[in-house]
């Protein structure tokens, strides 16, 4: 097994597979659900492009992320502590459902967590 996130969660075929779940789940989440549905579909599909980029460039794809920082995407939007949890619950459940390896799996929530500060309350 590589070593390499990227690789682990299968390449650009698997996380844009893991991505168009993970916005489906947000979609449907009554938590974070309205900021999402408020957007419209060449919105969410940027934000999809974007998240598919950032995820495999930052798992150690051949790929480069051209888009905001966390930082500068959330200022403003005053995302909340539970907004966040119900997002990185849709990550961990649309993993379950495909059936990643709980290591892949904490991985992620990991990496999800190290990025916390920079989302919430902006």
């Amino acid at each position: 097994m590589s070593d390499i996130l990227y690789d682990r969660l299968g390449g650009r075929a698997g996380i844009d597979k893991l991505v168009n779940r993970i916005v489906d789940l947000h979609l449907q989440n009554d938590v974070a659900g309205p900021r999402y549905r408020a957007l419209d579909e060449e919105a969410i599909d940027h934000a999809r492009e974007k998240v598919k980029e950032f995820l495999a460039a930052g798992s150690g794809g051949p790929v480069e992320y051209t888009g905001r920082s966390m930082i500068e995407t959330h200022t403003g939007m005053n995302v909340s502590a539970a907004e966040f949890v119900a997002v990185v619950d849709d990550i961990m459940q649309a993993m379950k459902e495909m059936e990643y390896p709980q290591p892949v799996c904490n991985e992620v929530l990991g990496v999800a967590y190290s990025l916390k500060e920079e989302i919430i309350h902006r």
